[in-house]
């Protein structure tokens, strides 16, 4: 994998927005790297990644949104993290089934 630099910039608000804005487009390079790479074997790590793409819109969420928006941006991801858990179950029963 290859190590990438970012640079987290002084405090402040646009440069919080500019520094989750960059480990947001970390993640996507990641996430295309592993759809093109590993298209089967890497379902494991793209749902990890869309937790950590959820996460980084949620962060991203706090910086741009009033109070109401930012509170269906979390109640949205905790959503799609539950269906990400049942997703991760339901390929854990199905390699069980190919096993046996």
């Amino acid at each position: 994998m290859d190590a990438e630099i970012i640079e987290f910039p002084e405090q402040g608000r646009d440069n919080r927005l500019a520094s989750a804005i960059a480990r947001l487009e970390a993640i996507l390079r990641e996430v295309e790297r592993v759809a093109a790479d590993e298209p089967i074997a890497g379902i494991d790590r793209l749902l990890a990644l869309m937790e950590r793409m959820g996460d980084q819109l949620v962060g991203l969420a706090c910086y741009l949104l009033q109070e109401e928006p930012k509170l269906q941006a979390q109640r949205a991801f905790i959503s799609l993290s539950d269906k990400i858990a049942e997703t991760r179950e339901a390929l854990e029963q199905l390699e069980g089934r190919k096993q046996t």
